[in-house]
């Protein structure tokens, strides 16, 4: 009679093992990364055609955008060679190409010029909303379904705006596009980090980043080829937006939310899609229920809150989230006052835009490089001092060194986006990660939001100055927060708001023993070395052990 060996047949797997096993960052999980990350080349284009392209300022270019309805008008003729065409009456000039930017096409200038910045705004403000909407959808319908629901949604949405016979219901269309928009983000970076092993995971967040900034040169090589009109670049963006909805079958959803949601078969097969495609045989052994995390009742940003851990540092995280996208989106949109030449010189907004965002690729590729060596503290703190240094510099110089500057600036802010995305995720245990990424992802979008108040000022001030000292003070003081955060390099992520307490607890009885016996007993000798060192170490065991017996049991 064969002999059957039960606890063989009782053995199961966690899922970071069985990652490991199939292939922690092959070629399925690579195809994974390149579908999801394209949804972020496609926000990337999404938002320059509604802040940027659509928003481009005629007023700048008189001479070639505006003309006097009367040829023999010398007032008229006088206020548009000295930029004062608001002192005229609106029946004295009239456009030449009414539908080129949807300044022109609703007479955005003058009185009605605070709905260019309004609009700009709203559509920060909807994508805040939909990345709110995005965190209490995903547990319920899981990340795949929030990705290419956002993808149909915010190309149906674009479309529609392309068509828009009014302002207000442009708006609408817009800011439905916006929400589907941050929902995506949100949902295609869990999509990537969670089919990947444990030690890729950090690294394909800072891929993630390179897909917004390509996706940002395509959108402005898209606008300088095709400069004529604001509706076909909505239209546009808003189709490549619906072509993105055919790849649903090619992504996989998240293992992890499956198996959170009981449904361990549909995990399994993930595995087996994932292995297939690396080439891999699946685990020989069932994957293990995560009893530690479906038994944990904190999972929810009010326990985040509830944590005065955990709260101390969201409020750090968001103070530096806050600062980076002000940064960023707001040179966006200064870089059009700043840049006076026509589409084809060297001083259009096309070239120092399209120079600023190509910037920011090596920067995060030396972001890349930097965490995992000199630390992901050191790296924020570094790439968010040089952004600051850049941007007060730039205040106080002239026109052709402030391009540079900021241009200069880009690849610190790069630089800091990136490596602000594997902190934060690496600074909250495994339970609650998603909600304390988006969390602070939020304070990041209200940065954004506020970002159309610099190019505001700018228009009011007549100078860049003010918006690039407060900008560049926001950068220094992004530094400042990220010092202020703990380093994660090295140290192991714990599952549980409960582990982390005990680990951090234990770290600090640890530091207390080893300096008491430090004092108690100094190493003046060999033997007293010995002793020493013998009660460190027993210290340390003790500690160890105890810790041991309090964690939750987890499966092998």
């Amino acid at each position: 009679m064969p002999v059957i060996d039960l606890d063989r047949e009782r053995q199961t797997v966690d899922l970071d093992a069985a990652l490991e096993a199939v292939g922690p960052f092959r070629r399925g999980q690579q195809v994974q990364l390149a579908l999801v990350g394209l949804s972020w080349l496609l926000a990337a284009v999404q938002t320059l055609t509604a802040v940027v392209w659509a928003c481009l300022d005629p007023l700048r270019h008189l001479a070639d955008e505006a003309a006097c309805t009367k040829p023999d008008d010398t007032a008229c003729s006088e206020a548009l060679a000295s930029g004062t065409l608001c002192s005229l009456p609106r029946e004295a000039w009239a456009w030449r190409a009414p539908g080129a930017s949807l300044v022109s096409e609703w007479d955005m200038v003058c009185g009605r010029r605070w709905l260019l910045y309004f609009q700009s705004s709203l559509f920060f403000l909807a994508v805040l909303a939909g990345c709110v909407l995005c965190q209490l959808s995903a547990e319920r319908f899981g990340r795949r379904r929030l990705l290419y629901a956002g993808a149909t949604l915010c190309g149906l949405c674009s479309v529609l705006a392309s068509t828009a016979p009014s302002l207000w219901l442009y708006l609408v269309f817009r800011a439905t596009s916006g929400a589907a928009m941050g929902g995506m983000g949100l949902a295609a970076y869990a999509l990537a980090a969670d089919v990947a092993g444990p030690s890729w995971r950090g690294f394909l967040g800072l891929v993630m980043n390179h897909f917004f900034s390509v996706g940002a040169c395509v959108g402005t090589l898209l606008a300088w080829w095709l400069p004529a009109s604001w509706r076909l670049l909505t239209f546009l963006a808003g189709l490549c937006c619906l072509a993105y909805i055919p790849t649903w079958s090619l992504v996989v959803e998240s293992p992890q939310w499956l198996l959170l949601h009981g449904k361990k078969g549909e995990a399994t097969a993930a595995l087996a899609a994932l292995s297939l495609a690396n080439g891999t045989r699946p685990p020989e052994h069932p994957l293990s229920d995560p009893t530690a995390l479906l038994g944990n009742t904190q999972r929810e940003l009010k326990d985040v809150l509830a944590s005065s851990r955990l709260r101390q540092r969201l409020a750090l995280l968001g103070g530096a989230w806050f600062a980076a996208a002000a940064g960023y989106f707001g040179l966006m949109l200064l870089a059009d006052g700043m840049s006076r030449g026509p589409s084809g010189s060297d001083d259009s907004v096309y070239v120092t835009l399209l120079s600023a965002f190509a910037y920011e690729v090596p920067g995060i590729a030396a972001a890349g490089l930097a965490v995992e060596r000199a630390g992901r503290k050191a790296t924020g703190i570094t790439a968010f001092l040089q952004a600051g240094v850049c941007l007060v510099v730039a205040a106080v110089s002239g026109a052709t060194a402030r391009r540079a500057l900021m241009v200069a600036a880009r690849f610190g802010l790069a630089a800091a986006y990136a490596s602000l995305y594997l902190h934060t995720s690496e600074l909250f245990p495994a339970v609650v990660r998603e909600q304390g990424l988006a969390a602070a992802n939020l304070l990041g979008r209200a940065g954004a939001a506020i970002s159309p108040l610099w190019a505001f000022l700018q228009f009011r001030l007549r100078s860049a100055f003010v918006p690039l000292l407060v900008l560049g003070c926001l950068g220094v003081a992004g530094g400042a927060l990220t010092a202020m955060l703990p380093e994660t390099l090295g140290e192991k992520v714990p599952e549980t708001i409960q582990e982390m307490n005990m680990l951090l607890n234990l770290r600090r009885k640890r530091s207390w023993r080893v300096a008491l016996a430090g004092i108690l007993r100094p190493g003046a000798g060999g033997g007293a070395g010995q002793g020493g060192l013998q009660s460190q170490r027993s210290a340390s065991l003790q500690g160890g052990e105890a810790y041991a017996a309090v964690l939750p049991a987890r499966s092998a």
